[in-house]
């Protein structure tokens, strides 16, 4: 309220208008940006710095092309998949919980990154010369038994939470009684 007027304020008139921020709590999340800012940039100079100081630039050239294929895939494959899972998923309605939703996001995230992971070591292990100490084990097979127990533990969960909320919207509320 304007003390001369007795009118509400501008800041109170406007649409849409929440409660006054103080002051003090803009100054503490710009410091906190900054700061974050700050210490990030450091990071990054120091990582760069290291790279430069320790890896040869023939490596640094593959180095970078791997970093260009990782952002690559996740920007043209891997989020488009998980946005679709999901917009499929709301689609359904109201029977599909958003516990599950976040569920089955949560499985392809994960599967995608060890994927990202392991795919370079694929790659290692079938176009250079045959080194068994280096890549001892059998990636792909790997792979694809923590593809399916990943598969597994992510239905499970699911399908347990689905019966979960399912349950608990068969239940009469306590306050009709």
């Amino acid at each position: 309220m304007s003390v001369t007027t007795g009118q509400p304020s501008t800041a109170q008139t406007a649409v849409g208008a929440g409660p006054a921020v103080p002051t003090g709590a803009g100054r503490g999340i710009r410091f906190a940006r900054i700061t974050l800012l700050t210490v990030g940039v450091a990071l990054l100079a120091w990582g760069a710095y290291v790279m430069l100081d320790t890896v040869r630039l023939p490596r640094i050239t593959g180095l970078a092309i791997w970093i260009a294929a990782a952002i690559i895939l996740h920007d043209a494959i891997l989020a488009p998949i998980l946005f679709g899972a999901g917009l499929l998923l709301r689609r359904a309605g109201q029977t599909v919980p958003g516990t599950v939703i976040a569920v089955v996001q949560g499985t392809l995230v994960v599967g995608s990154m060890v994927s990202l992971i392991v795919v370079p070591i694929l790659v290692a292990q079938n176009f250079t010369p045959k080194n068994p100490s280096i890549l001892p084990l059998n990636y792909g097979l790997n792979l694809g038994i923590f593809w399916l127990v990943l598969v597994l533990l992510g239905t499970g969960l699911s399908a347990l939470l689905y019966l979960r909320a399912r349950r608990a919207n068969d239940r009469p509320s306590s306050s009709q009684d």
